[in-house]
């Protein structure tokens, strides 16, 4: 007798895991973000639905229109929680500089990000989302405070200031440096964290 063959055995549907409405909201919100910093507001859903492999339909069926995909795009550019997950898995063991080279290159990413979805915005999309659920009255980067404060306390001794006045030059630093409009050269973060760390006189001064 013929063994039955094994491929035999196993099911095949041939379609996908469905996926669960929020997986597919995130799953086109992912393929918008590209698209919205080479086209800004002009992105339509057809080109996004293109670029999540999906059919235009599926687009209205996660999102009312495409203003309501928009701000859930804005909404992840801002959401600090993967930053906050990265500082987390920093080690305050190590040595102050590489610390800081980390912290910086992190935060740097995300102000970045974030300025570069609200520029190609453009200037209405600036003032919805300021008046929006969006808007939060605190201080730029505030949400990493703490985080980037538990990596600091072991070297308080070596800061030339408090704990906290060093976070604050570091978000204030972080913020305009990732800001298109506030500089006139590009500081990649190592540059940027070198600064902090050692100033600006040279080791002579």
């Amino acid at each position: 007798m013929t063994a039955p063959s094994t491929n035999a055995a196993i099911p095949r549907s041939g379609r996908a895991r469905p996926m669960a409405p929020d997986e597919r909201r995130a799953m086109i919100v992912d393929a918008a973000i590209p698209l919205i910093l080479e086209h800004g507001a002009e992105v339509t859903t057809r080109q996004i639905a293109d670029a999540a492999g999906i059919a235009e339909g599926t687009v209205f069926r996660a999102f009312a229109d495409k203003t309501e995909l928009i701000d859930a795009a804005i909404a992840r550019v801002m959401d600090p929680a993967e930053a906050l997950e990265a500082l987390s898995r920093i080690d305050p063991g190590e040595p102050l500089p590489v610390k800081l080279d980390h912290i910086v290159t992190i935060l740097h990413a995300r102000v970045s990000r974030a300025a570069a979805v609200m520029g190609a915005l453009g200037p209405r999309d600036h003032a919805r989302h300021r008046a929006g659920d969006h808007a939060r009255h605190r201080p730029m980067l505030g949400e990493a405070t703490e985080v980037v404060g538990v990596l600091l306390e072991p070297d308080r001794n070596r800061l030339r200031v408090p704990v906290d006045t060093a976070i604050d030059l570091i978000r204030v630093l972080v913020f305009g440096a990732s800001m298109p409009f506030l500089r006139e050269v590009d500081i990649d973060p190592a540059t940027l964290a070198d600064f902090i760390l050692r100033g600006i006189a040279a080791e002579s001064e």
